[in-house]
């Protein structure tokens, strides 16, 4: 993904563990002081909410709402970096401001070390690499011009395109999967907007696998999907 004009609104490395120590939202608090004087210093609690329906013959059927685990989001001051903490789950988060995939790791590889000094026991399950595009497309264009698997609108006759929605889904031996997903929504003023997502897994499957390793993993398969899908054009108006 390293194109000096590619905008990339958000990228996202996350790792998931196996049960370590019970869980404590103590654990958030704890982190928030390792990583509070590197620049993260604003924090958002989040709470998921589990909505569910129990039906009884030809009674109402009653609602049943119940909370989640807590998670917590600590960001920069700038908003152009994220970290996401939940129970057995990390994930960090660049925001408009792609630096390369080194870069990134630099990043990670900081964060990550500090969340291992909180002795959580959890072993390493998979790395996750999320690569999330979002722009309007250049005026006359269509989105055939940028993604190559897209139909071009000539093929049908006369007209206009007025959305596009897509997800595909692939396992990749031996450890990977990868998920495309492409949604085009036409605005105001015949304004295209497309969001564009390449996402991958790579899971654990040999012991001696590391974190950087399977992060590696991940967004090599991301990134080389995103080579394969992307038009001639695209490439040339982002290099």
């Amino acid at each position: 993904m390293e194109f000096n004009n590619h905008k990339i609104t958000e990228a996202v490395c996350a790792f998931r563990f196996s049960p370590g120590k019970p869980w404590d939202v103590i654990y958030l608090l704890e982190y928030y002081n390792l990583i509070k004087n590197d620049g993260f210093t604003v924090k958002n609690e989040m709470k998921a909410v589990e909505l569910s329906f129990e039906i009884k013959g030809d009674q109402q059927p009653k609602s049943n709402f119940s909370h989640g685990e807590t998670q917590m989001v600590f960001k920069t001051a700038d908003g152009k970096q994220a970290i996401l903490m939940g129970s057995n789950y990390i994930s960090f988060h660049t925001l408009n401001h792609y630096p390369g995939w080194e870069g990134f790791k630099k990043m990670i590889s900081e964060f990550y070390g500090k969340y291992l000094l909180l002795g959580l026991d959890g072993k390493l399950l998979n790395a996750q690499m999320i690569y999330i595009n979002n722009f309007n497309l250049e005026e006359n264009k269509d989105l055939s011009d940028y993604l190559a698997f897209v139909p071009r609108m000539q093929q049908f006759g006369d007209g206009s395109e007025i959305s596009h929605l897509f997800q595909s889904n692939y396992s990749i031996a031996p450890n990977k999967k990868l998920s495309l997903k492409t949604v085009l929504n036409v605005l105001p003023a015949k304004t295209k907007r497309l969001i564009f997502e390449s996402n991958c897994i790579a899971s654990k499957i040999d012991i001696k696998d590391e974190w950087e390793n399977l992060a590696d993993d991940a967004h090599n398969a991301a990134r080389n999907a995103f080579i394969k899908v992307a038009s001639e054009y695209f490439k040339n108006l982002i290099k």
